[in-house]
């Protein structure tokens, strides 16, 4: 029912403990029904005390402010019933002041889900609550089968189930506006708190409902954590336009601007707000803007602070910071669905040296500049196929550069997780350490998780080269081979798009520095990683000319590869200057000055290796 289940440790979520080990003692006669069918059903489960409880609890889901319990018991009614057990806790003194109020979070819970559903917007029934001497919590019923909505947009969209996801979206609209047209307004509304409903199944597996596979098993949907509402008499447009940009923000990369239109115009219907459709597109993506600039600081800032994803480190004089859990998705990414520990980084870390030797290590890089290996690291339970690389510094002058600037591999790892945070798929970097004596930089290091995926280049060649006896590398039809094509061109031009619509410059962004992870299904298009992160950085403002360097170095790169041709550099370049309300743009302006620029590069490169065969010659006299 919940996302986020790999924040909590397999052996918590596995173990089912009773009522009283959850939520300690409390008294029965001040527990709050929901009405006299909820006391029928949990009074006599509730009333088992002293470890005598028939509710089993299992641990799916902990955080700083609340724990997510699933719970099951045996009723005399109907059976095996399945409820959800929501303990809040405590975590700062404005938490505890309001509690002593009775303004509790189960309160608020248990209210406006009796408010919502005598309005008919679907939430979960809060069946009973328990607030009194610091112990708050409730128990409410539980939505199965369910999918968080966020999980359920990815799935679709990859699978190109675009009635689905039309459905969806005008479900979400006609209840967000019903809603609001309440006074009622969500304070975090993302995905993550919108379950989808799936239809049952029966015992052989097959859904009972027959439309179940074309609409993508959407059944409905379900707006959770209530205690996150306030009511007011009177919304304004401004605080309306303000809820709807968070929730903009968090499904724009899966909904084209036409369902974000349509969700709009059936938003109006429903909540009955007056205006043009025209004016609140205006307000809501400047608040959309506004607000994406205040998320992304905020997530960039608890890159190098300590909570349920990263934590600092000290180990045999060096410094860092190591991943403990990933919030984003990585495509091919193994450490993405586990937990880790300061304990067990202390393990691998604890002898830095260590990590560049053994019988595994490969050697991939050894220059002036770095020593790259890779090789397996035993991380808790797990097996992780990691590269580490270790920065050299060529000029003695940046040893006084970086006495006032973060070390290569730190400013990786923050620039690695600040694209995840932003929907760029990149390498995860697992961990990052340096060692300073008196502030001078003597030693960095960092770990990064190797992805399943080919080199851009490689990728090509293998599904749309042909052979010198006329087949193909791989056996792909040629309608299959111009699709294939066409989505990997289109998306890295939106890649580098992405890039700078984030403010973000790549001073080597090449068909080598791209990872194409792809399952071989036709279904779900090839996804593309960045990785070698030492040539990003973070800029105020992507100028023109920044710009045209990362579509000039990534069109040179592209000649290198002979299976894409005119056409498909071009389509890379329609992939990066197409936008959502966009009409036709006139790209030959476009292409000339790409052209050019291109052609320089290339005489600059000729020149280069020309100058060190002369030089090569020159040695070997």
């Amino acid at each position: 029912m919940y996302n986020n289940l790999e924040m909590v440790k397999d052996d918590k979520v596995n173990t089912a403990v009773g009522l009283d080990e959850v939520v300690g003692q409390f008294n029965v006669e001040a527990i709050r029904y929901l009405d006299a069918d909820a006391h029928r059903l949990l009074g006599p489960i509730l009333s088992e005390t002293n470890g005598q409880s028939s509710l089993k609890c299992t641990l799916v889901k902990q955080g700083i402010s609340r724990s997510i319990y699933r719970c099951q018991c045996q009723t005399d009614q109907t059976g095996i019933r399945v409820f959800y057990l929501k303990k809040f806790h405590s975590p700062t003194l404005i938490h505890r002041l309001q509690r002593l109020l009775r303004l509790s979070d189960s309160r608020n819970e248990m209210r406006f889900g009796e408010y919502l559903l005598q309005k008919g917007i679907p939430v979960p029934k809060v069946l009973a609550r328990y607030c009194r001497n610091g112990s708050d919590w409730l128990i409410m019923e539980a939505i199965e089968p369910s999918v968080p909505a966020d999980k359920w947009f990815e799935e679709q969209l990859a699978k190109g189930n675009y009635t689905a996801i039309r459905a969806a979206n005008i479900a979400l609209a006609k209840h967000i506006g019903r809603m609001h047209a309440c006074g009622v307004i969500h304070r975090d509304p993302h995905c993550g708190n919108i379950l989808i409903r799936l239809p049952s199944r029966d015992a052989a597996g097959e859904h009972r409902n027959d439309n179940a596979d074309n609409n993508g098993g959407f059944e409905g949907l379900v707006i959770m954590d209530l205690h996150r509402m306030r009511y007011r008499r009177h919304l304004s447009r401004r605080s309306k336009a303000a809820n709807l940009a968070q929730l903009y923000q968090d499904r724009r990369y899966w909904l084209s601007r036409t369902e974000q239109l349509r969700f709009l115009k059936h938003y109006l219907q429903a909540s009955g707000a007056g205006g043009s459709l025209r004016g609140w597109v205006e307000l809501i993506e400047m608040l959309a803007r506004s607000h994406r600039r205040r998320l992304n600081a905020q997530r960039d800032r608890r890159i190098f602070k300590t909570n349920r994803y990263f934590a600092p480190i000290s180990v045999s004089g060096y410094r860092g910071h190591v991943v403990l859990a990933s919030k984003r998705y990585v495509p091919g990414s193994v450490a993405y669905h586990h937990v880790f520990t300061v304990e067990d980084w202390r393990k691998v870390l604890d002898n830095p040296e260590s990590l560049f030797t053994g019988d595994d290590v490969e050697v991939v890089k050894d220059s002036a500049s770095s020593l790259v290996v890779r090789r397996t690291l035993r991380l808790g339970d797990v097996n992780l196929r990691v590269f580490i690389k270790r920065a050299r510094r060529k000029r003695f002058v940046r040893l006084f550069f970086d006495l006032f600037r973060r070390s290569r591999a730190f400013r990786a790892f923050y620039l690695g997780h600040a694209l995840l945070g932003r929907h760029i798929h990149t390498a995860l970097p697992l961990a990052a350490i340096e060692r300073r004596r008196w502030g001078f930089l003597t030693d960095s290091i960092l770990i990064t998780e190797q992805v399943e995926g080919l080199h851009l280049n490689k990728f090509l060649n293998r599904y749309l080269k042909d052979s010198n006896n006329g087949e193909v590398s791989v056996n792909l039809p040629e309608s299959a081979r111009k699709r294939l094509a066409q989505q990997v061109l289109w998306q890295l031009g939106r890649l580098l798009r992405r890039l700078h619509e984030e403010k973000f410059a790549h001073r080597d962004l090449k068909a080598s520095n791209v990872l194409v992870h792809w399952n071989g299904a036709m279904a779900q298009p090839p996804q593309l990683i960045l990785v070698d992160l030492d040539g990003v950085k973070k800029v105020m403002r992507v100028t023109s000319r920044m710009q045209f360097r990362g579509l000039m170095r990534l069109n040179v790169s592209l000649l290198e590869c002979p299976v894409v041709n005119h056409a498909g550099r071009l389509r890379m370049l329609l992939g990066y200057l197409r936008r959502p309300g966009v009409g036709r743009i006139n790209f030959k302006p476009y292409w000339r000055v790409l052209e050019r620029w291109s052609e320089r590069k290339i005489r600059k490169q000729i020149a280069s290796r020309q100058k060190k065969q002369k030089r090569q010659r020159r040695m070997n006299r």
